[in-house]
């Protein structure tokens, strides 16, 4: 039987533990590591040669977001499971399109809820936990997978990192300056431009700041 294996990237070794703990005795699942970053989770890819990486979204020098942006760049036969506090629309919506295949909640995810992620997530599936809106997810997912932007999504607001960069744009700074002031790849970058013109339809950047200034989307 093929071991399902796992890496986890969180900045708190107290729920790397946890987690570990959780997973640790099961049959079927090989615990392969763990990461106290996004930064360090990448440079054990090629090592621990995972199938599922479970990461939190709040971490110091990435986001979980950016780190499953980056490993579907790099791979995208290993699969994201996120475990976050941060479950909000906005979280939930920039995760699926980064291609997270997963979202629990830290609070109210138990061993049980925990290892049916896992499973499902490796078997192909998709797996976000029952106290996030069915109707919601099926939404998201739908625009997600079709490469559009549903009518609602319009209206969400930005995240902060989106707020930073947008802010950055207004002020006239390049894609590679933005990067350099906000210590990100242009890549991830443009990735959140992209994010924010999707939500919004904007067609070109000119067009981006034009709305930001008029709208007070930004505190300059």
């Amino acid at each position: 039987m093929n071991r399902i294996k796992i890496l986890l990237v969180d900045d708190h070794q107290i729920i790397l533990d946890g987690v570990k703990t959780m997973i640790t005795d099961e049959a079927d699942i090989d615990f392969v590591g763990s990461a106290p970053s996004g930064k360090r989770a990448l440079e054990m890819l090629g090592t621990t040669l995972p199938d599922i990486v479970i990461s939190d979204i709040s971490m110091p020098d990435m986001t979980g977001i950016e780190l499953t942006d980056r490993i579907q760049e790099l791979n995208s036969n290993i699969k994201v499971l996120i475990l976050s506090m941060y479950t909000t629309e906005d979280y939930i919506y920039n995760a699926i399109k980064a291609g997270a295949k997963g979202i629990l909640p830290k609070q109210d995810t138990n061993k049980e809820m925990l290892l049916e992620a896992i499973r499902t997530i490796y078997a192909g599936e998709e797996y976000f936990a029952p106290n996030i809106s069915k109707n919601l997810m099926k939404s998201y997912l739908t625009g997600v997978k079709k490469g559009t932007n549903p009518e609602n999504i319009k209206k969400y607001s930005l995240t902060q990192r989106e707020k930073e960069i947008l802010k950055l744009y207004v002020e006239g700074f390049s894609n590679m300056q933005v990067a350099d002031k906000l210590n990100i790849s242009s890549r991830t970058v443009e990735t959140h431009k992209n994010n924010i013109m999707q939500k919004f339809e904007f067609k070109s950047t000119i067009e981006m700041v034009k709305f930001a200034l008029k709208n007070n989307l930004v505190i300059l």
